[in-house]
């Protein structure tokens, strides 16, 4: 076994449903001296899988009381009765999309995303068609008072649509595509794009790349630090993964390329790409050394986290748009093509580029880099790794994006210094140190939300666990605010063990894991008449509900 879970043993495992009270803490750890966050409900769907997938994406309906959860693992969506989010227990049913939308033109393969329409009366769900390389499928569901969903309509999205929401004022339906090649490179490679619905006229457009697709363009991102795969198409390269909007912009992760696309909804067309920027090491320090159980931050000349947004969100302040970004980090795995190149310190290797060796860095383990040499838009002297284990705020005005705020080492120096003993442990294990030599706590997802008049962003940790809250009000001045983990680090869900040459190698704790998606909830539209934030757990396969303030 890797390592014992604090005395207990792995026999005296708990059960698939937890009470409160099993929860690491379900009280914020700073609560009393800022905004306090406390776990008041939870839900479980039964299901756990230390791969992840189970509880995703996660909405609310105010109308008629009901959170709506994406079941990657059933392929069901889950309505929850948050009318009792009170009780610690909630109760919820799950409504089979796959037989309400699946046609002889359409072959259902996943749903990935849902999102409630700013009026309550609507669902959009993100429908994957089982063949990776067919257009996908937006479909809009009407929302039932007693929490169920009736077919109304579909739209043809691109292809892989893996994220879907409405606009603020619901005049259109977007999902991001991502187009990803996953049969491998030498196979087809899907074009990247968002697929844009008019609600009022029925009209869908699907907006790709193209027109980026020349050299100076490509030369201007490559400066701007936009990473692009050699050889590929930006087309193909580029693969949106979330959208946030704000006035009649859509702003976009493009993932993998480090980026973000700006779309302007009233001509429908992209009109920037834009650089996410890097998490530089060499005045941020990090904890690369898995081997040496400890948290040991240090900092490196010449090597950088390549940020790669995930989760993005948008909010306003004093007339000026800015978005926020998790900044979470994704490799590129297609048929037998890997860009991440491993180096074990332990057998004599060295970093990509030969600055950081055994002996100048103390290292005996390994550290996964960003294989550079294929791609655009890095330097050919650094070292990088993937993810920034950050947050970042831009201001985005008409020539682009301003950085104004990075939460730099926050997320690796605050979980160690209130969770010591499971600093950068996986969603599959809870071995310290274990991710440091990846991407660390990984930031996965972001929300904002307004309280009694100060802005709050709410960060979730893929891999530590646990929400991270800052205040953003005065943007170039956010400051960490509160943490809340709930994961039960010294338990195991029995049948979650995994061995390898008979060692325990993989299992799913206890509590709530892997948080994937976020919903803030204002006490105006709450059941409780309290903020709330919801959160779905992708490993543990529950949704927690957490009151604010």
């Amino acid at each position: 076994m890797k390592k014992m879970l604090r005395g207990i043993a792995v026999g005296l495992c708990m059960a698939t449903t937890f009470s409160l009270s099993a929860a690491v803490s379900a009280d914020g750890f700073e609560n009393g001296k800022g905004l306090d966050i406390s776990m008041i409900a939870r839900y479980t769907s039964g299901a756990v899988n230390f791969d992840g997938g189970v509880m995703e994406i996660v909405d609310y309906n105010r109308d008629n009381g009901f959170s709506y959860a994406v079941n990657g693992q059933s392929g069901k969506l889950a309505a929850i009765k948050l009318k009792d989010a009170e009780s610690a227990e909630l109760q919820g049913f799950e409504i089979d999309v796959k037989s309400l939308v699946e046609t002889d033109d359409f072959v259902y393969g996943d749903m990935t995303s849902i999102s409630v329409s700013p009026d309550c009366s609507m669902l959009a769900v993100a429908l994957q068609d089982a063949e990776y390389d067919e257009e996908g499928l937006i479909a809009l569901f009407s929302c039932n008072s007693d929490g169920s969903a009736s077919f109304l309509r579909s739209f043809p999205a691109g292809v892989q649509p893996d994220m879907v929401t409405f606009s603020p004022e619901g005049k259109y339906v977007l999902s991001a595509n991502e187009g990803e090649p996953r049969e491998g490179y030498g196979e087809d490679d899907p074009e990247g794009s968002v697929t844009v619905v008019s609600l009022e006229d029925g009209i869908c457009a699907n907006i790709g790349f193209d027109s980026f697709d020349n050299p100076l363009s490509v030369k201007r991102m490559a400066e701007d630090g936009v990473v692009m795969k050699k050889g590929t198409e930006i087309a193909e390269d580029f693969e949106p993964e979330y959208i946030a909007i704000a006035g009649n912009k859509a702003y976009v992760t493009l993932q993998e390329a480090n980026a973000i696309a700006v779309l302007d909804l009233d001509t429908m067309v992209f009109t920037g790409i834009y650089g996410a920027g890097f998490e530089d090491y060499s005045s941020v320090p990090v904890d690369l050394d898995k081997k040496d159980e400890v948290y040991a931050p240090r900092t490196y000349e010449k090597l950088y986290g390549i940020r790669m947004p995930d989760g993005i969100a948008a909010f306003a302040v004093e007339g000026k748009t800015y978005i926020v970004t998790a900044n979470e980090g994704d490799a590129r795995e297609w048929g037998d093509y890997l860009n991440e190149d491993e180096r074990d310190f332990g057998d004599g290797d060295t970093s990509p580029s030969g600055r950081m060796t055994a002996e100048n860095t103390g290292f005996d383990g390994k550290v996964v880099y960003f294989a550079a040499d294929d791609y655009l838009g890095l330097e050919p002297d650094a070292d990088y790794i993937f993810g920034g284990r950050s947050m970042t705020i831009y201001e985005a005005g008409e020539n682009g994006l301003d950085e104004v705020f990075t939460s730099a080492d926050d997320a690796e120096r605050l979980t160690y210094h209130y969770l010591p003993s499971y600093f950068n442990a996986s969603n599959d294990n809870a071995v310290m140190d274990d991710r440091s030599g990846k991407k660390g706590p990984e930031a996965e997802a972001v929300t904002v939300g307004e309280i009694d008049g100060r802005i709050y962003a709410f960060l979730a940790l893929e891999r530590t666990g646990g929400i991270m809250i800052y205040d953003v009000t005065v943007p170039k001045e956010s400051f960490f605010v509160n943490y809340i983990n709930t994961r039960d680090f010294e338990t195991i869900i029995p049948g979650s063990e995994e061995y390898e040459d008979g060692e325990l190698d993989k299992w799913v704790t206890g509590g709530d894991v892997a948080p994937e998606g976020l919903k803030f909830v204002s006490a105006e539209a709450s059941p409780t008449g309290k903020d709330l934030l919801i959160v779905a757990f992708e490993v543990s396969g529950t949704v927690a509900v957490y009151q604010l303030g």
